[in-house]
C-alpha cells in the first residue's frame, strides 16, 4: 500500500510527497508535488549547442571533435632512446648520489625517450627520463 509523507518545497510550502509500497520514497511523486517533473512531451534541453566549438582555433571542424591541439607525431619524430636494453647505466637519485642499474626497457614518447631500469638489489623502476641516467 502507498503512503505519503510532507516535506517543504523550495518556496517554504508545504507539499505531499508519494511512498511507494514498502516504504520507498516515490522520488517522481515528489517531483511533481516540487513542480520540477518533467513534462511527458518535453524534451530534456543539457544546455549544449549544435554548433561545434574549436577550442585549437583551426578552420578545421573536425578538429573541435577531436580535442584539438596540434596532431599526436608520428613515429620518425619521436626522438630515440640513447641507451639501449641491457646496458650498464648510473641513476640519479634525489640525493643527489648515483645508483648503478640495467635497463630493462627504452621506449620513445611525446615527452622524450622513457626508461623502465633494475637496481644492483632487484628493484624495478620505470618512467625514468633520459636526463636522470648517465654512463
Amino acid at each position: 500500500q502507498a503512503s505519503s509523507r510532507t516535506f517543504h518545497a523550495p518556496d517554504g510550502r508545504a507539499k505531499r510527497g508519494g511512498m511507494a509500497a514498502g516504504g520507498e520514497v516515490d522520488l517522481l511523486a515528489e517531483a511533481e508535488a516540487l513542480g520540477v517533473a518533467p513534462e511527458e512531451d518535453d524534451d530534456e534541453d543539457l544546455g549544449g549547442t549544435t554548433d561545434q566549438c574549436d577550442l585549437a582555433g583551426s578552420d578545421d571542424p573536425g578538429n573541435a571533435t577531436e580535442g584539438g591541439g596540434p596532431p599526436p607525431p608520428d613515429e620518425h619524430t619521436l626522438v630515440a632512446p640513447r641507451y639501449a636494453v641491457g646496458q650498464q647505466v648510473q641513476v640519479l637519485r634525489d640525493s643527489g648520489s648515483y645508483a648503478s642499474c640495467e635497463i630493462l626497457a627504452a621506449d620513445r614518447t611525446e615527452m622524450g625517450p622513457m626508461y623502465a631500469v633494475r637496481f644492483t638489489d632487484g628493484f624495478v623502476q620505470s618512467l625514468l627520463r633520459e636526463e636522470e641516467l648517465s654512463l
